[in-house]
């Protein structure tokens, strides 16, 4: 094979290995991490696994926005999210207890609640 002939295949090969590389890199999702969700706070993310821009949750106020993960990172244990599968707080609540996470929630709208006789 002359010169000219082997840097072409070089050449080839090189591009489609880059090519490939650059791929799976846009191709992988950006994954938030559960460090995100600061001490004392309750956050939502809109996929699973923490996936997308986190949200924190105001307190005992319904949000209608798709919640695919949670992390309730806040000690206080008068409080819970809670996850709903219908836009306006509707439908049976799944519950995210203080301190707790949720990976794969399948959520349309959401709650950070406080029981009653308790402070916000």
């Amino acid at each position: 094979m002359g010169d000219s002939r082997r840097h072409r295949v070089l050449l080839v090969v090189v591009s489609s290995a880059l090519a490939s590389s650059a791929t799976a890199l846009a191709a992988a999702p950006t994954r938030a991490a559960l460090t995100d969700c600061t001490a004392e706070e309750v956050c939502v993310w809109p996929a699973a696994n923490y996936g997308g821009a986190v949200t924190t949750v105001a307190d005992d106020v319904c949000h209608d926005a798709a919640v695919g993960s949670a992390y309730d990172n806040d000690g206080d244990t008068t409080q819970e999210l809670r996850v709903y599968p219908q836009p306006g707080c509707q439908g049976a609540v799944t519950v995210v207890a203080s301190t707790k996470q949720s990976a794969n929630l399948s959520g349309k709208s959401y709650m950070n609640h406080h029981k009653p006789g308790s402070a916000p």
